[in-house]
């Protein structure tokens, strides 16, 4: 009875911020598991279902990335007016009913409009770009550190839910899997977002971020005050116009398709191989498992290192697994493949997300992310579509897993000099009072 009294008292005294980040990690979870990783347990059945050739169905998945670029700009300005909680219901909603039209669909256009626009817009927009960006907004110092803890929630959806789709598909139907995901989203997202998620920043209820208690300078001295500076919080316009913001977003570039072409075709390609669906699925399930190490490093080192040294680091770690990623042949270099790409994105998704709060501040996060996104669509749509091209034109994937390879080793180059930007100089900075 203590124990449970005690369980219950740390909870209600905790940070509201905390709350938000473990509802936000378990609606990663769910979305990523289900909409992100799920799409390479629903590749094989839809093409043997439907006659859909790989690189039509990979075209078809791609959109959801068209969607969240032709979103973002708009969808960030949309979460910066109205809130996090807000947004996230709404959109939660319009990717239950976007699951539920797909179950009803039957022809390769019709696919694309409902699962490229209609379910892509809900996940993009209400299960990422809003955690996020809640996320972003509750934290400063510790920031990297909440952030990496949401990110482990997202890796952990390939383990869990991959393998329940994949066995449901294998004992039932794809469209059985889809129903689980419908009512599973429902029952998790709406709750943990209507009670654990707020529309506005901490100041906005009194609060501080990371927790912080507004103290004055001198104890006695009412009129004593202690300035706590959380950084200058760039415009759109004004980030656009530093050559960090190009830089960082061409680096984004180059390695963001690289985790969508592994994630869509590494099931095929390792049945190609001889590996069977649900031990494919597996290997999915465990790269995105091992990557649950590097959002470790990400949340229990935080702020000792720079997120631009995070970035780097991983990034280097994707190349290599790549170059793995086409010799590996038996299980023992897939495991090789596995650790160093799994624990590369690991580190990396973490750290992207906050270095654009700590490069460009809190109060357009959303916004500016979403001009991002919208650039970093190019490369999430042509690089698994190019992949299938290459795998229905010749036969084999190799080709395209070299020259993505490539183009995920150049990302190093521009993110070295993707440096953190000073405020504009005509801008005056005014540090928050307190």
């Amino acid at each position: 009875m203590t124990h449970n009294s005690s369980i219950k008292e740390r909870w209600g005294n905790m940070f509201f911020g905390w709350k938000t980040v473990i509802a936000g990690a378990i609606i990663a979870c769910w979305g990523y598991g289900s909409w992100y990783y799920g799409m390479g347990a629903l590749l094989l059945p839809l093409t043997s279902e439907f006659g859909w050739t790989r690189t039509q169905l990979s075209i078809a998945f791609s959109m959801r990335s068209v969607q969240g670029g032709l979103e973002g700009p708009f969808g960030g300005m949309a979460i910066d007016k109205y809130g996090e909680r807000k947004i996230t219901i709404i959109s939660t909603i319009i990717a239950c009913c976007g699951l539920i039209a797909v179950l009803f669909v039957k022809t390769l256009w019709q696919f694309i409009i409902v699962w490229g626009f209609v379910v892509s817009l809900g996940f993009n927009l209400g299960l990422y770009d809003t955690v996020n960006s809640a996320v972003a907004k509750w934290f400063h110092r510790d920031r990297s550190r909440a952030i990496g803890i949401v990110t482990i929630g997202g890796g952990l959806g390939a383990p869990v839910i991959v393998p329940i789709m994949t066995w449901i598909i294998e004992n039932y139907s794809w469209r059985t899997a889809l129903i689980f995901i419908v009512i599973s989203t429902a029952l998790i997202a709406l709750p943990l977002a209507y009670f654990w998620m707020k529309d506005n920043p901490p100041e906005y209820y009194g609060m501080l971020p990371d927790g912080d208690k507004p103290t004055n300078g001198d104890e006695g001295d009412e009129d004593s005050v202690v300035t706590l500076d959380y950084g200058y919080d760039f415009t759109p316009k004004e980030a656009m116009k530093t050559r960090s913001f190009w830089m960082v977003l061409i680096a984004f570039m180059l390695n963001g398709g690289t985790l969508a072409m592994v994630t869509m075709h590494q099931m095929a390609y390792h049945q190609s191989l001889g590996i069977d669906a649900l031990a494919a699925a597996g290997i999915l399930g465990m790269m995105a498992t091992i990557s649950l190490g590097g959002r470790f490093l990400t949340a229990t080192f935080g702020s000792k290192f720079t997120e631009r040294q995070y970035i780097m680091f991983g990034y280097l770690l994707r190349t290599l697994g790549l170059v793995v990623f086409i010799y590996a042949r038996s299980i023992p270099m897939i495991m090789v493949f596995a650790l160093l790409f799994g624990v590369g994105y690991g580190i990396t998704i973490p750290a992207q997300t906050s270095l654009r709060a700590n490069y460009f501040g809190r109060k357009a996060y959303a916004t500016i992310t979403g001009y991002i996104t919208f650039f970093i669509a190019i490369t999430n749509v042509a690089y698994p579509t190019f992949a299938a091209w290459i795998y229905d034109t010749t036969g084999s994937y190799i080709q395209a897993f070299w020259i993505v390879a490539a183009l995920q080793g150049l990302a190093i180059v521009f993110m070295y000099f993707g440096r953190k930007p000073d405020p504009p100089i005509s801008a005056i900075e005014t540090p928050q009072v307190i």
